[in-house]
């Protein structure tokens, strides 16, 4: 039996939500992040960026965890570079808002994808490579 490529999609974001929800609760941030930042990025996949965060997005739907802008770049960052994508996360805040309005997202070649984050001013960003 196959199954479409949406509900493939789908069921591979689950399975980084997990994996991330996971390993959050057991490595120091930093740790985590270079985990996912590790996962070899094999050949391009031809799904556009775009599905996976949709993807995302329909995975926490099924699980039980709460999804934020942190959560969901986590997790897609993992899916992403699984794909073949060279993905990084990227943190920031606005500038001069009081209290302190953080984003976190992922870029592709230093391009944000996603949620937009055009406000903020980056404080963690990962050359890639």
């Amino acid at each position: 039996m196959t199954l479409g490529p949406g509900l493939n999609l789908t069921l591979l974001a689950w399975v980084w939500v997990m994996r991330v929800e996971w390993r959050r609760r057991r490595l120091p941030f930093g740790d985590l992040v270079a985990w996912l930042e590790s996962v070899p990025s094999r050949a391009a996949s031809t799904v556009p960026h775009e599905a996976v965060f949709a993807a995302i997005r329909r995975a926490y739907v099924l699980s039980p965890f709460r999804p934020t802008c942190l959560r969901e770049s986590l997790a897609a960052l993992g899916l992403l570079r699984s794909l073949g994508f060279p993905a990084r996360l990227a943190i920031g805040v606005k500038v001069a808002e009081a209290p302190v309005d953080a984003h976190a997202w992922v870029e592709l070649n230093g391009v944000a994808l996603g949620p937009p984050a055009d406000d903020y001013r980056p404080l963690r960003r990962r050359p890639a490579g």
